[in-house]
């Protein structure tokens, strides 16, 4: 059986820093509430300020390659969109749009990790192609599509 090594791909906070969008202590800052919201490191920079939505989308265009998608342009289907957990595409910032064959076209927020891939593959049976999205744009349209259930007040929760 032969293996390969994948060229690691740079962090998303370092090319960050790079390109001087961004400082390391707002990085720093930045990881510190990921570990407790599990939130993608862009969508938190944006909410913190730091980071414009359309600088991110940029970065993500010029670092990763990936053609940009103007969700509005497109009739999305929410067929589509429930392909996968509400969850799942919440917490990934991530937007089914389209299929073509064997491939799910997804606008994307950030580069999903290798497994969150394998995942989406595992559960539509397609693999995903990635275009970059705004994050004001996939997170309107995720609310529209695949809204997140809400958990009822436990004050509402009949105690007899």
């Amino acid at each position: 059986m032969s293996s390969f090594n994948r060229t690691p791909r740079p962090k998303l906070g370092e090319i960050l820093i790079d390109m001087g969008l961004v400082t390391e202590e707002q990085v720093q800052q930045a990881l510190g509430v990921q570990e407790t919201t599990k939130e993608t490191l862009g969508s938190i920079m944006v909410d913190m300020g730091c980071l414009s939505d359309s600088d991110f989308t940029r970065t993500l265009v010029m670092e990763y390659q990936l053609p940009y998608i103007i969700l509005e342009n497109y009739e999305l289907d929410e067929e589509l969109a429930s392909l996968l957990s509400a969850e799942f595409l919440h917490s990934h910032k991530l937007l089914p749009f389209d299929r073509i064959g064997d491939t799910l076209l997804c606008a994307v927020t950030e580069v999903p990790r290798e497994e969150i891939l394998e995942e989406i593959t595992r559960q539509t049976g397609c693999k995903p192609g990635l275009y970059a999205a705004s994050l004001s744009e996939v997170n309107r349209y995720l609310s529209h599509l695949a809204p997140l259930k809400q958990q009822a007040p436990a004050e509402a929760v009949d105690q007899s």
